[in-house]
């Protein structure tokens, strides 16, 4: 009498282990998108926030008679913008002016940055200068 001993696994058993295989490695696939948007949203994020602390420094350094000359009524107004390159994304960079406000002698100085990525972006910061 023979008796037989198949040791091994059946190809029902083996496309079921595949299968499961594949569902995690497709969920490790797409938690990896996920992260690297993330990243990539600060990465650029934290750039806009660079070049608005930048021209904001810029203006405030001004002397009082050079920053009287300036003209910057809307954020649309001529002169009152540019498009600086940082890290591989062209960011659009306005600024507006308001005189006496919040409080007479003060400047406000706005700086908006716009751009972008998997979406519109946009940050706005401001500070206030004697005039």
């Amino acid at each position: 009498m023979t008796i037989s001993n198949n040791s091994g696994f059946t190809l029902i058993e083996i496309m079921v282990a595949v299968t499961i295989f594949s569902f995690a490695v497709l969920g490790l696939a797409v938690g990896t998108v996920s992260v690297i948007q993330t990243n990539q949203n600060s990465h650029l994020q934290a750039s806009a926030i660079n070049l608005a602390q930048a021209k904001l420094e810029e203006l405030r350094a001004m002397t009082s008679a050079a920053f009287s000359g300036l003209s910057c009524p809307s954020f649309t107004a001529i002169g009152c913008s540019d498009s600086p390159v940082t890290s591989g994304t062209t960011f659009t960079r306005s600024w507006q002016i308001t005189a006496n406000s919040p409080v007479t002698g003060v400047n406000k100085i706005d700086v908006q940055i716009t751009w972008r990525d998997y979406t519109n972006r946009s940050v706005t910061f401001s500070a206030s200068v004697p005039q």
